[in-house]
């Protein structure tokens, strides 16, 4: 899947394209908004969501799994520099409009990232995640105890793995899975 909820997936404002992989909800049925496939996919059954979902809940109970070697982090995070690492905070994650954050590998072999939030994940409009020294889209993980909101022209690397649901905004890119 490149994107699988619980409750729904909203594609809102312009259309959004959906690289290599399924839509799909699970216990919920809504996929809303425009959208198209870029690379194969389809919206998937009923029966493939909820198999996909049993895994799906157990990997999020890990990721959101308060880790000993995290450190807390601020709510507003636009303009900050992360290294690999585990960073938790006690309710959002947002990222004020127009704001860069950058994940620094610091030239490691596998730099991981774990971004956990009690609740949301909202990025404002024409923000962007910049990774380098070595950090991949493959190694960041969002984990968050409701939803992911990306706002419009939004662009962020990594897995996204929300209690709820995720909207997208127009133009905003999911350089992972959701």
């Amino acid at each position: 899947f490149a994107v699988h909820a619980r409750a729904g997936v909203t594609f809102a404002g312009a259309e959004s394209t959906v690289h290599g992989g399924d839509v799909g909800v699970s216990p919920g049925t809504a996929v809303t908004g425009d959208f198209a496939f870029d690379g194969g996919g389809a919206v998937a059954s009923a029966a493939e969501s909820a198999e996909f979902a049993a895994s799906v809940v157990a990997a999020h109970d890990a990721a959101m799994a308060v880790r000993s070697d995290g450190h807390e982090m601020a709510i507003e995070i636009g303009g900050e520099t992360f290294t690999p690492g585990t960073y938790r905070s006690g309710s959002a994650i947002n990222f004020a409009s127009g704001t860069v954050v950058t994940l620094d590998g610091r030239n490691q072999a596998n730099p991981v990232f774990l971004f956990q939030a009690v609740s949301t994940l909202v990025t404002a409009a024409n923000t962007a995640v910049i990774l380098q020294n070595g950090a991949t889209a493959e190694n960041v993980l969002w984990a968050l105890g409701t939803a992911a909101t990306l706002g419009a022209n939004s662009v962020l690397p990594g897995s996204i793995l929300a209690g709820s649901a995720i909207t997208f905004g127009a133009n905003s890119e999911l350089l992972g899975c959701a």
